[in-house]
């Protein structure tokens, strides 16, 4: 096939551009893939972090930076361009209502310049986590444009099913990522980092407020007064107020329980912090599904994740980790005090080296052949 894929890509930083630049590698092996990124993805203003873009951009596959999310003129150029060069499947990378006005347009456009193209999405999400002005009518507006489209979770599932009646869909759960550097040893890794302790909870990933980072340190709190052999490293740019969380460790008293490193974490660095932990806490509030836990599947490591979302459909409880109520932090505390320590979470490695293979690349893959051929 002839395919176009419409998504951030690097020199975008964040999971959808790290997931999209292995998509367009597999995808590649097979097809013919022309990458069509942003120029502008946000404006400056509208973007909660530090920065928009990686230091330094590994991913080597040419991008088109044809898209400006607030120009119009630049939707209405792309979908012209596209139109014309005849491919067999255009995929339409959604998460956020945001997009739905360029990425409507230039669906529009296609479907009336160049009907015969088959569009598809890629939805990471399809009600955001923030509320939007008008955010189920922009997710009407662009998802009723396509002739079908990929999921990555059962509540992805059940929210397609929301804005359109007779959904045509695959569903194809989230890939582990398969681009970090190698585990390294656990020692090893924890002397780059600075840590001592036996026992590391690793919390990896932007902290937004839904992600439950202030529940982790209600945890840590609790976990304290059990026992204190173990130590919290928590690594990701806080996109918000982050004086709320410094002001949250020290009223608890954690502070030398807690190493916050509130940065973006390069894909360079990221082997350090995996390989140094025993396990990885997700105490979100609310998700569709996780990237985080599959690059700690990546690396063998056991997670602790809340019944939210798509979150619980890849976790085998007591086997690939543990699954426990959210907004809960004494259940949280009590699951780290009963596991820490012991051989549980290396018996619980064990087991994900094989158990992560089911999510495969090439199964991702073949959702999207299989979505083409029923469209």
């Amino acid at each position: 096939m002839k395919i176009a894929v419409i998504s951030p890509a690097p020199p975008y930083r964040g999971g959808i551009s790290k997931h999209t630049s292995i998509l367009i590698d597999k995808l590649s092996s097979k097809h013919s893939v022309d990458l069509i990124n942003y120029s502008r993805q946000y404006p400056d203003f509208l973007f909660p972090g530090k920065s928009q873009y990686l230091e330094e951009d590994t991913n080597n596959y040419p991008s088109k930076k044809l898209i400006d999310s607030i120009n119009p003129v630049s939707w209405f150029k792309t979908g012209y361009r596209l139109a014309k060069n005849k491919y067999d499947l255009i995929i339409f990378r959604f998460w956020n209502p945001f997009f739905a006005p360029a990425l409507g347009t230039i669906a529009t456009i296609i479907k009336r310049k160049s009907p015969s193209i088959k569009l598809i999405s890629l939805c990471d999400n399809i009600f955001p986590h923030e509320e939007t002005p008008m955010g189920q009518y922009l997710i009407r507006f662009m998802l009723h444009k396509l002739d079908g489209h990929i999921v990555q979770s059962s509540h992805t599932e059940n929210e397609l099913h929301e804005i359109i009646k007779n959904p045509v869909y695959e569903k194809c759960i989230h890939p582990i990522y398969s681009s970090f550097p190698e585990r390294i040893d656990k020692y090893k890794a924890r002397k780059k980092l600075k840590i001592k302790s036996n026992n590391v909870i690793l919390y990896f990933g932007i902290i937004r407020d839904y992600k439950g980072f202030d529940i982790l340190l209600e945890a840590i709190s609790y976990l304290v007064k059990k026992r204190t052999d173990f130590h919290l490293l928590a690594a990701g740019e806080c996109y918000g107020n982050d004086e709320k969380y410094i002001k949250l460790i020290s009223d608890l008293n954690i502070s030398k329980n807690v190493t916050w490193h509130n940065r973006y974490i390069p894909d360079k660095d990221v082997s350090f912090y995996f390989s140094a932990a025993d396990v990885v806490a997700l105490p979100y509030r609310s998700a569709s599904q996780s990237g985080i836990i599959q690059i700690a599947y990546s690396y063998d490591l056991p997670v602790i994740v809340t019944d939210v979302g798509g979150l619980t459909e890849i976790v085998e409880e007591g086997k690939s980790g543990f699954v426990i109520k959210p907004e809960n932090p004494r259940c949280l505390a009590e699951v780290l005090s009963q596991n820490l320590g012991t051989s549980n979470f290396d018996e619980m490695s064990n087991f994900i080296r094989n158990y992560k293979n089911k999510f495969s690349w090439e199964y991702f893959v073949k959702g999207i052949e299989s979505i083409y051929n029923r469209i």
